[in-house]
């Protein structure tokens, strides 16, 4: 009997030594937590989607300090692709340098038969940093149906009375169900929870669904800037999403602001 239970304790003693040790595995070899369990796995473009601009590129004119205007959207087999549970996502943008009432921004989504889904012409006042662009019921958008793809493109204008002196970026969205948000539902967990936010962000990444993970990794980390796991966090999405020069943790402003 005494054999016995010496062994019982050996076996416990293994096996909590080797989860801990798995556990600290990121650690030995130099990883982070985030680093570790946020894993951005997107599926492969629509066959057929278009190539898309996931930066303004080479502009002249007025334009030019607009040339690094970059969609913070992922390249996918060289692709500009991304995926929404949501009818009306957010997207953002990285705007290289202060806009005014002088420039004028446009953003449009198209469905498959170029008929507009959404169509907003603005302008705000709002330093360089990241421009967060949500689609807004103005009585004329439908929002995304699940399981459709729509090709969308963000252009800034600088020129009123030449519309060839701009920059923009395009790309492909497509809206897939959403299996987590009504699965944490149906176990009566609280979703606003940094805790649940960081899980969700986790599970986002996993299933590929862009929007909702970056969304809610930037509003993660303005409740915290500080911490270094939300840090982390955001520098590894935008690294896995090939927009690793970007520097996530600058000022965001959202149009719904202005």
């Amino acid at each position: 009997m005494k054999q016995d239970s010496h062994f019982f304790h050996r076996y416990i003693f293994k096996r909590v030594g080797y989860l801990l040790g798995l556990s600290l595995l990121p650690w030995c070899y130099g990883i982070s937590v985030a680093q570790a369990s946020v894993q951005f796995e997107p599926p492969p473009p629509d066959q057929g989607a278009p190539t898309g601009r996931q930066r303004g590129g080479g502009t002249r004119g007025d334009c030019f300090t607009y040339q690094g205007l970059t969609a913070l959207i992922p390249q996918v087999e060289g692709t500009v692709w991304s995926q929404t549970t949501s009818a009306s996502p957010s997207f953002f943008f990285y705007v290289p340098h202060e806009l005014d009432s002088t420039q004028q921004l446009e953003f449009v989504i198209q469905d498959s038969e170029d008929n507009y889904v959404f169509h907003k012409e603005f302008s705000v006042n709002a330093a360089a940093g990241i421009l967060d662009l949500p689609i807004t019921d103005d009585g004329h958008s439908t929002g995304l149906d699940v399981d459709k793809s729509y090709t969308w493109t963000f252009s800034i204008y600088c020129d009123a009375t030449r519309p060839s002196d701009s920059v923009s970026v395009s790309g492909t969205v497509k809206r897939v169900a959403d299996s987590l948000t009504s699965l944490t539902l149906n176990n009566n967990q609280p979703l606003h929870t940094p805790e649940m936010q960081f899980q969700l962000i986790e599970q986002y990444a996993g299933e590929g669904v862009w929007h909702e993970a970056l969304g809610l990794a930037i509003s993660l980390y303005q409740t915290n800037p500080q911490n270094p796991e939300y840090i982390e966090t955001l520098e590894t999405l935008f690294s896995q999403a090939e927009l690793a020069d970007i520097m996530p943790t600058m000022h965001v402003f959202s149009v719904e602001d202005s």
